[in-house]
């Protein structure tokens, strides 16, 4: 059975309003690459709350063994330098080799994160990904890179201020709310009519 972009889109706000109740639904996928997305860097190159959140997340599925890569992604925004080279730095204070994190730095956005990802996940041969950003984010990000032809499952960050923060959450369900209807009607994110 076909859906309706108009369906997929309700079910996609659905399930931005049952993840802003009570989480993000699922369970965590088996991906042995975890693509770590950014967020803001401040005035002097500082992380963000919220992106060392990600990545300090993202290093801990390194320690336990869950992953094997790491891709920061996210390029410079108001502040330098990049979010992925910041994301890259605390990553290896947290003891994750070199060898072990793929840079993407171009990405100004979570679109282009996918677009640029899945480019170097084809490159290398990798066809699922787990991704590490803030529970809300979750459904958006994985639409967005599946659209862009890599199986990606949520990886959600429940430590971030922007989930354990009643203030930042509900913002942010406003905004995801209004970037999910963005991405289907710019995007054709989860759309069945071609492009």
């Amino acid at each position: 059975m076909i859906l309706s972009p108009l369906a997929g889109l309700f079910g996609d706000l659905w399930l931005l309003t049952c993840t802003y109740r009570s989480g993000f639904p699922g369970k965590s996928g088996r991906a042995e690459v975890a693509v770590v997305l950014g967020a803001q860097v401040l005035r002097g190159g500082r992380p963000s709350t919220t992106l060392r959140a990600r990545t300090e997340h993202a290093g801990r599925l390194y320690a336990e063994g869950r992953v094997s890569l790491l891709i920061p992604t996210g390029g410079v925004g108001e502040h330098p330098p990049s979010e992925a080279d910041i994301m890259y730095e605390l990553l290896r204070s947290l003891g994750v080799p070199d060898e072990a994190i793929l840079r993407e730095d171009r990405a100004l956005n979570t679109w282009d994160s996918a677009q640029l990802v899945a480019e170097l996940a084809r490159r290398r041969g990798i066809q699922e990904t787990r991704l590490v950003t803030d529970p809300l984010h979750c459904v958006r990000a994985v639409a967005a890179f599946r659209e862009a032809g890599l199986n990606a499952v949520a990886e959600p960050v429940y430590s971030s201020p922007m989930w354990r923060r009643p203030w930042f959450r509900r913002g942010q369900f406003m905004r995801e709310a209004a970037a999910i209807v963005w991405y289907r009607v710019w995007h054709r994110v989860g759309s069945r009519f071609p492009r």
